[in-house]
């Protein structure tokens, strides 16, 4: 199979991740905002989601399987998305989750059975793309404020590429949708596409959680292998960390340790980031 060209066109099969394809294969980017936790107690990990979620919730659970302090609470729901609310209303139920469930964190997965209805003839007509994204915009829009109004941080996770390349686009349009929505509402996007391709290729093995090459993809080639939820699990961990309820104390004793520089007219201490 020929490698998918970049999204920008939407007009053909994107390989190119909306991240611009520079995700590392097992480690996730830092943080942009201070970590910190509400529960004070176990690290409650919130899956939100289709059957990709659900898988994913699997691995998160193999992953924290030895860490008593970390909970996964799994509320994924299989043949699920964002597109229709007549089946199972998604946003109804993330209100329900976030006054419920008081998370420390919440991983988001969706995109498989979302594949954007914007062909004619099978080349994508901008009109209906735009129009699309605005009604998807919103519910993804929706579901982060929801939940960070509950003082729960948002973990939202790219869709990977697929075997078929006409899949592989629609993904790539929803992973944009889902990337600018996380910048703009202060979530963190997540990108698995360069995780579970080679160099720009689907392919249905690549580099397991111990290094090895392993099957990572399910006969279906869109869903993931457990090997590959694990992988996926792995490439959150060090997002996830941060809301271990002991990570903002761990953080702050650390940060008094390191003595900070004299202030000076040539030497002003940083403003801080965006929190």
């Amino acid at each position: 199979m020929s490698a998918v060209p970049s999204p920008a066109t939407a007009q053909a099969a994107p390989a190119t991740p909306p991240d611009g394809g520079s995700s590392p294969s097992v480690t996730a980017p830092p943080p942009t905002r201070a970590c910190h936790s509400s529960s004070g107690e176990t690290g409650r990990i919130l899956v939100i989601g289709d059957s990709q979620a659900q898988g994913l919730a699997g691995g998160l659970r193999w992953l924290y399987r030895t860490n008593r302090n970390m909970r996964v609470l799994d509320h994924s729901k299989i043949s699920t998305g964002l597109i229709s609310v007549s089946f199972y209303n998604w946003p109804d139920e993330v209100h329900k989750l976030a006054a419920s469930e008081h998370a420390d964190v919440a991983v988001v997965m969706f995109g498989a059975n979302d594949r954007p209805p914007v062909r004619v003839h099978g080349v994508v007509d901008q009109a209906q793309l735009a129009n699309f994204t605005k009604i998807y915009s919103a519910r993804v829009r929706d579901i982060i404020t929801t939940l960070k109004n509950a003082h729960i941080p948002v973990i939202w996770v790219g869709h990977p590429m697929v075997r078929d390349d006409e899949f592989s686009a629609d993904m790539a349009i929803l992973n944009t949708i889902f990337q600018d929505q996380a910048t703009q509402n202060g979530a963190q996007f997540v990108p698995l596409w360069t995780a579970f391709s080679d160099d720009g290729h689907f392919s249905a093995y690549g580099e397991g959680v111990d290094g090895s090459k392993v099957r990572l993809r399910a006969d279906d080639g869109v869903h993931l292998t457990p090997s590959g939820y694990q992988k996926a699990a792995r490439i959150l961990e060090p997002l996830i960390a941060c809301y271990q309820p002991d990570a903002a104390q761990k953080a702050k004793s650390t940060a008094s340790l390191v003595p900070a520089p004299p202030a000076t007219a040539g030497n002003q201490p940083a403003s801080p980031g965006p929190s």
